[in-house]
């Protein structure tokens, strides 16, 4: 009996040891899970939120040089002091853009009357290049020159006044590329004329037109708004309002050769490592957030890692002492189950507070994306009419064209002009220009009605309506209805020779895209149509063949 009673008790006694061992080890796996987990989501957080800053810098940079170049987009004669007034209220509240320019197109036979026109301005003022020694020289003879006229803020870049951009391959390559495309672009990495450190910077380039009624001189380039974007300054300014302590940045400009992609390192205050060790770090790094963004054409990347000693897993005598107490005395079994048991629902509430954080970051994020949309649907109206602008026009007018030219539907184009606006404009004032646009929009807005149609102001005085799915017939009559609206409204013009009342000249046209046709030669030839109006004595509508 006594051997029985052993051999029972030798037995319960293995079986709990053997337990204790399993639960022990059991344990310590899921608690170096959890603390993994924490540190990775931890780690995802912070380098979303740095990511999200940086780009948003990069974002606030397109929208200011797009709204510059919607400023000479809307005038061809813009003074010092007006560009002066609009960059400064950008430049205070982008802080992250070194400096804002407009640079106009010059030629050569224009250069001397330019020069001296802008010594009135500016004494001194000169068109400039670098020489191989990167002094700054009196540009050498070319056909075209594209200084840079007016910046802001001078302070700091009193080098760039004068230097044109056209002399360097770099920027030479933006400006055609934005000139041939009419899309904003960034160029490569550069070093700034006036650059005195060791930094990268980029320009954002926005192409400028002339606008004119006449098809041959619609696409004329008049000049280029342009941003500068000092990277290592950009960065740390967009991350001083996050936390990004225990993070190396990368910033890689993809659209480079590999040699020439690197633009700038951002690493932790207290760690001091060089440029190659770190690049060593990155491709040896396990754990990275990727994140890809565009701009002006290009493709950036920021990659983001743990910096040494951060975001490690603590292995500290909380991991091992449950797998010790499971190796202790069966008779402190429960009071160790109970402790682990209040344990894991610490780490379950400490869980909790994490996910209801991130998902306060995620929220924040989103009110982030949805105050940019609504940035981003004024950035497409026009301010004075509160119709579409010529932007968003082009680019809805591209999307219907592919929609039309996918689906087999027709698609037509008004294109209208205030006849003798600028005598209009001369005679009751400016303001009472815009109040008259303004009546006009209205009456386009009551008019096209159809969720798909789109009134636009196309430049100046000119408004343009995309009509998809709409016979020619169906075109004429709605040209004819805004037409006969505007002067049914009798404002009184009393300089016009065809009316003593404001009226409007249209031209029509209707198209069945196909699988490369010219949506350019649509558009010219509605233009035409209006050019036939005019000549026709205007007040009328006439369809393009």
């Amino acid at each position: 009996m006594d051997k029985i009673r052993f051999f029972k008790q030798y037995i319960l006694s293995g079986s709990v040891f053997i337990t204790g061992i399993i639960v022990s080890v059991v344990i310590h796996t899921l608690v170096l899970e959890n603390k993994s987990n924490q540190s990775d989501i931890a780690f995802k957080a912070l380098a979303s939120n740095c990511a999200n800053a940086i780009v948003e810098g990069f974002s606030h940079t397109l929208f200011a040089i797009e709204s510059v170049g919607a400023l000479y987009g809307s005038s061809q004669n813009i003074s010092f002091s007006q560009f002066d007034a609009f960059v400064t209220p950008l430049l205070e509240r982008f802080p992250t853009i070194t400096a804002l320019s407009w640079v106009p197109l010059v030629n050569h036979n224009e250069r001397e009357d330019f020069e001296r026109t802008a010594r009135q301005l500016f004494p001194g003022f000169r068109i400039t290049e670098s020489d191989e020694q990167n002094e700054i020289v009196n540009s050498t003879t070319r056909q075209i020159y594209f200084p840079v006229y007016f910046i802001r803020p001078y302070e700091g870049n009193e080098a760039a006044q004068g230097f044109d951009l056209y002399s360097n391959p770099v920027r030479r390559a933006a400006i055609d590329h934005a000139s041939d495309s009419t899309k904003t672009t960034s160029t490569a990495r550069l070093r700034l004329v006036q650059e005195n450190g060791d930094q990268h910077s980029v320009l954002i380039i926005h192409p400028v037109f002339h606008h004119s009624i006449s098809a041959k001189d619609q696409r004329k380039l008049m000049g280029v708004a342009s941003a500068v974007y000092r990277i290592g300054d950009g960065v740390e300014k967009a991350l001083s309002h996050v936390h990004s302590d225990g993070l190396n940045i990368w910033l890689f400009d993809r659209s480079s050769e590999p040699d020439k992609q690197f633009l700038y390192l951002h690493t932790p205050e207290d760690q001091e490592t060089k440029k190659e060790e770190m690049e060593t770090m990155l491709a040896d790094n396990t754990r990275k957030y990727v994140h890809e963004f565009k701009l002006g054409e290009r493709n950036f990347e920021l990659i983001l890692t743990p910096a040494s000693d951060y975001f490690t897993l603590d292995e500290g005598y909380d991991i091992w002492l449950p797998l010790i107490l499971g190796l202790g005395f069966t008779s402190l079994l429960a009071a160790y189950l109970s402790l682990i048991r209040r344990r894991s629902q610490e780490l379950a509430a400490g869980q909790q507070v994490l996910e209801q954080q991130i998902n306060e970051r995620v929220n924040a994020e989103k009110k982030l994306r949805e105050a940019n949309q609504s940035l981003e649907e004024l950035s497409r109206k026009d301010h004075v009419m509160g119709l579409a602008n010529r932007r968003y026009f082009d680019e809805h007018l591209q999307n219907e064209w592919l929609r039309a030219t996918r689906d087999g539907t027709s698609l037509s184009l008004l294109i209208g002009d205030v006849d003798f606006f600028k005598a209009y404009n001369d005679t009751y004032g400016h303001v009472a220009g815009d109040k008259c646009l303004q009546i006009i929009a209205k009456i386009l807005s009551d008019v096209v009605d159809r969720p798909g149609d789109l009134p636009a102001r196309y430049g100046g005085e000119e408004i343009a309506v995309i009509l998809p799915s709409t016979s020619e017939a169906g075109a004429y009559k709605i040209a004819e209805s805004i037409r006969l609206a505007i002067a049914e409204m009798a404002l009184p013009h009393e300089q016009s020779p065809i009316a003593k009342v404001v009226s409007m000249s249209i031209g029509c046209g209707t198209a069945l895209p196909k699988q490369g046709s010219s949506m350019e030669n649509f558009i010219r030839a509605v233009d035409d149509a209006l050019y036939c109006a005019k000549q026709k004595g205007r007040n009328q509508t006439v369809v393009a063949e």
